[in-house]
């Protein structure tokens, strides 16, 4: 059996951050105007902090941008800031949640799981407030500054 000495594994972490990190101009244009447009979104319709929500099984959900997402909970639309190593992209089929009190009430520091049980995907929530999905959301020209 052979171990790997520190400067390799340096070395091959350091080609796999570059690799991951790597993108064309566009792509990243592409993800700063997605980005702007998810920030121009939560400025509009995020509400006041909330101390916890209580969602049913049948409530639903829906991503916001990289960091957050959206979770309905008998029928009112909640934000729910995020932190952590999951991807709500990849939750297909849906998102399981864990809180730390054992009730089906999320608060701040539940831990919001997507992907496969075995993927490791949690992250922690480190906010949750109202969603006003009828707010207007102010429209933005391609260089993400809003029109008057």
């Amino acid at each position: 059996m052979s171990f790997m000495n520190h400067g390799t594994l340096g070395a091959l972490l350091g080609v796999c951050v570059l690799t991951a990190c790597s993108s064309t101009p566009e792509q990243a244009a592409e993800r700063a105007q997605a980005q702007a447009v998810v920030s121009a979104e939560i400025n509009a319709r995020q509400g006041k902090a909330v101390g916890q929500i209580c969602p049913r099984g049948s409530d639903g959900w829906r991503m916001l941008g990289d960091d957050a997402v959206l979770l309905e909970a008998r029928g009112e639309w909640y934000m729910a800031e995020l932190s952590g190593m999951c991807n709500p992209a990849s939750a297909f089929a849906g998102l399981a949640t864990r809180s730390g009190t054992g009730s089906s009430c999320l608060a701040r520091g539940d831990k919001l799981l997507t992907g496969s049980p075995r993927s490791g995907e949690v992250c922690v929530i480190t906010g949750l407030y109202d969603w006003d999905e009828a707010a207007e959301v102010a429209a933005s020209t391609s260089t993400g500054v809003a029109n008057d």
